[in-house]
């Protein structure tokens, strides 16, 4: 039943009444009528149907009223929820009056109605609202809370605000800073990482060439080792440079793309090509299989590099291998509607602890075999990247003293009719290298 019909049967038992009252003594009748007039701004001696009228319309006015103070309280009620900031209002007390979602992720089960000590395990923030009950002035500070057993960082402000002498409220609200803590250390340890990186060829570049300066030249085989260090230390600046702009160039979008069919066999070709002498001088048997076609639509040249990358990468590793068979294969199948291209080696493995961050910059499971390697500690940074760039997944397995293996799962490139059809390619490509 709504208001108006509630208040229209309490008019009518009203109007009755005067009724009754009417029979026994007009006079008072007419006083109370006038009385009802008045208050609703119309004159002594109204007819009484106008006056339930006017009353009828005055309370659906009212109604009307409430409903859309209701609502717009329920809207207010609903951003506050959707806002990603945690918010709790407190009152003066200390109770807990609201707290939108966020702020419920972040508290003890059941918030409101109890005690803002009670919910909140922080004395930072506890200390905050404090001094803002005290001060009455805005306080400001950063906190650490912990949220499903993870440390999280938040800009806090505690604001309060006065209605009146009696009532007040104050607003805790908490902007997230994690990902700004963790890109701001993120930053932090790339510039130590490339000074560091960058600070260890150029001493060895500096210290030959001043011993060169220092010295008469006349042992030419010292002189050609000193050179050759030199040249090695350049090259690998080069190198670590190089990578740099280029993982720069496919973050920022700035790197040009020229997609178009893709045989991943060729691109096995290319890579066999180039990884080949290397195996060799390395002592690894290389293996590459590939049964054509096998398409895919993306940048040929950004495929070579990346299987470039984790082949080299696979040889490397497993050259300083100690004792054990030293292999990499690298092959490209079909695995339900995926193009896979996998490469497996016989290495020493990756730990469990050192696997989550495998594709940060600059990291490094073993910096020492990693510098005897020569790498920059980018290479997996750039394949996931170029993976991404192609929309395909980049996953691997590894267990220590066993090997790794890395797979890149590409979409099946669907020819279109208007489309020239491709030059057929060999049956089958399986080159193996023997050491």
């Amino acid at each position: 039943m709504t208001v108006i019909a509630i208040v229209s049967i309490v008019l009518a038992i009203v109007f009755a009444v005067l009724f009754f009252i009417a029979r026994r003594n007009e006079k008072i009748y007419i006083k109370y009528l006038d009385k009802i007039a008045l208050s609703i701004g119309e004159e002594a001696g109204t007819p009484p149907l106008y006056i339930y009228e006017r009353l009828r319309k005055r309370i659906e006015e009212l109604e009307r009223k409430i409903n859309d103070t209701e609502r717009e309280r329920k809207n207010v009620f609903t951003i506050l929820n959707n806002i990603t900031d945690p918010i709790i209002i407190v009152r003066g007390d200390g109770t807990v009056s609201f707290a939108n979602i966020a702020g419920r992720d972040i508290t003890r089960p059941g918030i409101e109605g109890r005690k803002v000590y009670e919910i909140i395990e922080n004395y930072h923030l506890l200390e905050m609202f404090e001094k803002a009950l005290q001060t009455g002035e805005i306080q400001s500070g950063d906190v650490q809370l912990n949220v499903d057993a993870e440390i999280r960082y938040y800009d806090a402000k505690v604001v309060p605000i006065k209605f009146d002498e009696e009532s007040e409220r104050y607003i805790i609200v908490l902007h997230d800073t994690t990902k700004e803590k963790q890109l701001d250390k993120l930053r932090r340890e790339f510039i130590s990482n490339v000074s560091h990186e960058l600070r260890t060829p150029l001493t060895s570049i500096h210290g030959y060439a001043e011993a060169l300066l220092d010295d008469d030249l006349s042992n030419k085989q010292l002189v050609r080792k000193f050179l050759s260090v030199i040249e090695s230390e350049s090259g690998r600046m080069t190198r670590l440079i190089n990578d740099l702009l280029d993982l720069e160039r496919l973050e920022s979008g700035d790197a040009k793309f020229n997609f178009a069919p893709v045989e991943l066999c060729h691109v096995i070709d290319r890579v066999y090509n180039i990884v080949e002498p290397l195996s060799h001088d390395y002592g690894v048997e290389l293996e590459m299989e590939c049964d054509e076609p096998k398409i895919v639509y993306g940048d040929f040249d950004r495929l070579v590099q990346l299987m470039l990358n984790l082949v080299d990468n696979g040889v490397k590793y497993t050259s300083i291998k100690e004792s054990g068979e030293k292999k990499v294969l690298a092959r490209c199948y079909e695995k339900e509607d995926k193009i896979v291209f996998e490469v497996r080696d016989t290495g020493p493995g990756i730990p469990e602890d050192a696997q989550k961050r495998l594709f940060e910059r600059f990291y490094r499971v073993d910096k020492a075999r990693s510098r005897k390697v020569g790498g920059t500690g980018l290479g997996l940074s750039i394949v996931k990247m170029i993976a991404e760039k192609h929309n395909a997944t980049l996953t691997f397995e590894s267990k220590v003293g066993e090997g790794t293996i890395f797979r890149v799962f590409f979409n099946k490139y669907v020819e279109n009719q208007s489309e020239t059809s491709f030059e057929q390619p060999k049956e089958k490509s399986k080159q193996t290298s023997e050491k």
